[in-house]
Order: C-alpha cells, then structure tokens, then sequence
C-alpha cells in the first residue's frame, strides 16, 4: 500500500539545543505538546485488526498451546500479557536515583507475551493472519533486527507461508537458530537495520518481477504492523477495567515504550491514545547512540534522515532499538502520539535487567528496561499519576544467553551506581 508521508514534524523552540545534544550522544529528554488528533481512518483499521485476533484465536488455540487457558480477561488463543504492579522495584530505583516517585509503578509484561515473547508478536503475528485472509499463497519477506523476524518467521511457515527473514549485524544468534529451526529462511547481513531493509526490499521486489508471489512487510511503513500493535490499547483498558483502576487527565496513566524505527511504539500509542483519550501520556525511549525518531522529529526532516547524518553509530546494546531510520508512517502521526521522548545510554539499559530481576525475578532484553527509569526524570507529574513501563523481550532467551546476559547487567548495575 502507497501511503502519502508528506507532512513534516514541526521542530521544537529550542531545536538547535536538542539536535546538538543528540548529535554528542547526551541523554535528554523532552517534552511535547500533543495534539491527540488521531486518523480516522487507522482507527477503523484497529477496529478491523482487533476483530481478525479474534478470527484467528481457535487456530491460535490449537497450534499454540500456551495460550489455551486465556490470559487474565481473555479468552483462549487471544495473544496478550499480563500487567503487574511492582513497588518493590520503584522503591529500590527511588534508593538509587536519590528521588521518590509519588505513583505507583506497573510493568506491562511483552517480555512473556505468547509465542514469540516480545511488543513484535502484536504487529507482525497480525500481519501474517492479514496475509493469509488477504494474499495467501505469497512469499513474506521482512527484514529485522531480531524480534519482529522471530514473530513473522515463527507464524509464517505454520500458515503455509514461504518465509525469508532478512537480519541486521545486531541481531541474536539464538533468534537465528530458533528460525531456521521454526522453517524460515534468514539471510544475515553485515549492516545496521536500515542497511538491511533496503536489502530485503530489494530481495522481494526482484521476486515479485520474476514470480509474481513475494510481499514485504515493510517495518517502516506497513499499516499491517501499526495497527496490530494499536490493539494493545483496548486490551490495557480492559485489563485495568477489570481491577477497578480509572484514570483522569488529573490522575493520567503515563506509559514508557522503547522505541527503534517507531511502528511498535507508534501503533500501542496510537491504540492508548484510542482507548483512554486524554487520560493518557505516552513517552517513548531511544539509544543515545540510535535516537532516530527524536532526530527525525527536532529536525522537521522526518523519515530523511539517519542517525549516520549527524555521525551517530547507530549501535547499542539494546539490538531490537538499533536503528538508523524512523518510520515515516510513525513520523506523520507522531504529533498526536508521543508526550516525551528520551534518550538512553547502554550502561542503564543493562544495568536495569539487572535491576528488574533483583526485585520481580523476571529477566528481560536489554531494550525492555529502556523505560524503567524514565518516571524518575519526569518533572510536574501529578501524584496520582500512574506509571506504565512496557516491557519486550525476555522470555524465550536460551539458559546459556541468559547467563551471560546477568553477568553483563550485573557489572553495568555497579558502573551505573557510581
């Protein structure tokens, strides 16, 4: 689907300031006036997206058995996680950051969702039941940095899908394995994302002319993804209906997402905004050395620029995060979407796996604890407010990655406390 990107993100009053501080690798964070004006014509995709889960829930019951008990207020074969309050951890991160935070804190558990454990299983899972409701019998390609690979190419070949999984430098070996072991093909890439996607694109253009069969589920641009992601947010406002909790403009539910080329960040935002209105904010978080959306946006320049214009490496611990290039869909409807946008330095990335599993047991990707600390940072928030860290990736890392990644966050949490 062509889709007309053409309206540019306005700069901020002290954009100069911004971009230069991005450009020299410095955390900042930065507050934006949103205009909550959301397209009418995504919202009835959402719609659309929300009823095809549905659709597909016996076939996800049968073919994956971890989802045939439901999930909290939903029912068998519904692909959702769990959302859990966690004062343990807000109390030690107050011990550490020498501030108390006045709300409760929650993490929304992406890390576990079923299937593919992380935010991609949203987008990419629906894109491919779309396909095959829509354009069976094609060849899916997608590029990725790991985990929107390990949705779309652990779901594509149960469909019948041939299903070639195009991967950046960054991507985890054990996601590769797990694929080729799943029956996709991946194709690995010396490059960083951006690299990667020009490349797959090109693989899938040059197939469509000699056979007529193949489709690229572009992460830059693909409907398909946003508005499975969107669905998210009906689902919270279920989840937080069922244990009585309401909020208010004056006592805001604050969500944290980690942000990379900004569709899955994008898509939930889009579904919040959707299902609490003006009762929610929502703040994304980039890599100080990948901060592509918060580029694209200071910079009025949108989708046209990378991370290499202003010498950024683009590289980072955080691996699904590690890109050049925002989204352009993101970047046309980003004034309505995101409240704040941050920026994160590698050693806080890890050292907050280490600090999460210190005090919920659960061990997560690096780029899930990208919001952990971002409440703290927050100026003038209401005491009632709530925060929301959305988690991704975690739950299917082998024992011996596991292992290594404890050791790796445990050191980062001593560098990080001096």
């Amino acid at each position: 689907m062509t889709m007309p990107w053409d309206r540019p993100a306005s700069p901020p009053p002290s954009a100069l300031s911004l971009i230069d501080a991005l450009r020299t690798a410095q955390e900042i964070s930065w507050a934006r006036e949103t205009t909550r004006e959301l397209d009418a014509d995504i919202a009835a995709a959402v719609d659309e997206a929300a009823e095809r889960f549905d659709r597909f829930a016996p076939w996800v019951a049968e073919h994956y058995p971890e989802t045939r008990a439901g999930s909290g207020a939903f029912g068998p074969g519904i692909i959702e996680s769990p959302v859990k309050e966690v004062p343990d951890t807000k109390d030690y991160l107050s011990r550490i950051l020498e501030r108390d935070l006045s709300g409760p804190l929650w993490i929304k558990r992406d890390d576990a969702l079923p299937i593919s454990g992380s935010i991609k299983a949203r987008g990419g899972i629906h894109e491919v039941f779309r396909l095959a409701e829509e354009q069976p019998g094609v060849k899916i390609t997608v590029a990725s940095t790991g985990n929107l690979g390990l949705s779309i190419g652990t779901v594509g070949p149960q469909l019948g899908f041939p299903t070639e999984v195009h991967m950046s430098v960054d991507a985890k070996q054990w996601k590769k394995d797990r694929l080729r072991t799943g029956g996709a093909t991946v194709i690995e890439h010396p490059g960083l994302f951006t690299d990667t996607v020009a490349a797959a694109r090109a693989t899938s253009q040059s197939t469509t002319t000699e056979a007529g069969s193949a489709f690229f589920i572009d992460d830059e641009n693909s409907l398909g993804l946003f508005t499975g992601y969107a669905v998210a947010g009906r689902r919270l406002k279920a989840q937080f209906d069922a244990l009585g909790k309401e909020f208010t403009p004056d006592s805001p539910l604050i969500v944290y997402l980690p942000c990379g080329v900004g569709g899955g960040p994008g898509g939930v935002a889009f579904g919040l905004k959707q299902a609490f209105g003006r009762a929610v904010q929502c703040h994304i978080v980039e890599p100080v050395t990948s901060p592509c959306m918060a580029l694209g946006l200071a910079t009025g320049k949108g989708a046209d620029i990378t991370c290499a214009d202003f010498g950024l490496s683009g590289r980072t611990i955080a691996d699904g995060l590690a890109v050049q290039r925002p989204s352009p869909l993101v970047v046309k409807h980003a004034d309505a979407l995101f409240d704040g946008i941050h920026t994160l330095e590698d050693v806080t990335f890890l050292a907050g796996v280490n600090w999460l599993e210190r005090t919920t047991g659960i061990v997560v990707e690096p780029s899930a604890t990208a919001g952990l600390t971002i409440p703290w940072r927050l100026p003038d928030v209401p005491d009632t407010a709530t925060h929301l860290v959305w988690l991704t990736g975690g739950s299917l890392i082998p024992d011996q990655d596991r292992e290594r990644l404890r050791g790796q966050a445990a050191t980062a949490a001593i560098q990080a406390a001096r």
